[in-house]
């Protein structure tokens, strides 16, 4: 049997939103919406969170202890590095790969993926990439890839933009991988709508959408499209409203 392990990628040094991995939605963190819905998953054993040396990412080891997950602290820079690294202290066979701005990140959605890519011999599978019309909502993406692949990235990638962003190296030579994006079902294909945070306006919007509607670490995907699409259909009404 494989040993899939996630590796959930964090660090305090936000640009846009510094800190952004420790802000509240309801009371619990961002970083532990993440942690949490990916426990769910039914095929997943170990969550590994990487993080940097820098020490103002020490708090996320508490993070970590507090969760029960691994913790590995690698290259601030070199992010391909850290990746990698982390994942060779895990022995593991496969990668999941899990951001830590998406905190609906679905845990069914990741199951779903591991059975793709499972099931023919893939190189790389994601749900992610709308370039490759998986049309999935924004903030429910994950990529799932081989450790020998990952180990083939590492020492072929070269080039910044490749050392800084963990697959970038698949798609600057995507004939090279037998590449599969899993398209979204019916309920999911709403590629405009946006879950994932980069601002406080995100963080705002995503905390009123989870007061309003008792969203909880438990939520699937779906309904909390639904709660999205009720929502923009109110705001439109209102729009309209006030023009009328």
């Amino acid at each position: 049997m494989q040993n899939i392990v996630v590796i959930v990628q964090a660090r305090m040094g936000s640009e846009r939103f510094p800190g952004k991995v420790l802000k509240k939605i309801s009371d619990v963190s961002l970083i532990e919406w993440v942690i949490r819905r990916v426990k769910k998953s039914r095929k997943i054993k170990k969550i590994i969170l990487a993080t940097t040396k820098n020490k103002k990412d020490d708090v996320l080891k508490k993070i970590a202890i507090k969760n029960k997950v691994s913790i590995f602290r690698g290259e601030s820079r070199d992010v391909l590095s850290r990746f990698y690294e982390a994942a060779k202290f895990s022995q593991c066979d496969v990668i999941i790969r899990v951001c830590a701005d998406n905190p609906f990140i679905d845990f069914e959605q990741i199951d779903l993926l591991i059975k793709k890519f499972q099931s023919n011999n893939y190189d790389y599978v994601c749900n992610h990439q709308n370039r490759l019309n998986s049309n999935y909502a924004d903030g429910f993406g994950a990529e799932i890839f081989s450790f020998l692949v990952l180990e083939e990235l590492y020492c072929k990638a070269k080039k910044k933009t490749q050392r800084e962003h963990v697959t970038r190296y698949i798609w600057d030579n995507i004939k090279k991988f037998k590449v599969l994006s899993v398209p979204a079902p019916g309920n999911l294909a709403y590629p405009k709508l946006k879950f994932d945070v980069n601002t406080l306006k995100d963080l705002n919007s995503i905390n009123k959408l989870v007061k309003k509607n008792n969203i909880s670490l438990t939520s699937k995907a779906r309904d909390i499209v639904k709660f999205k699409l009720k929502e923009n259909k109110s705001k439109e009404k209102n729009i309209y409203d006030q023009k009328n």
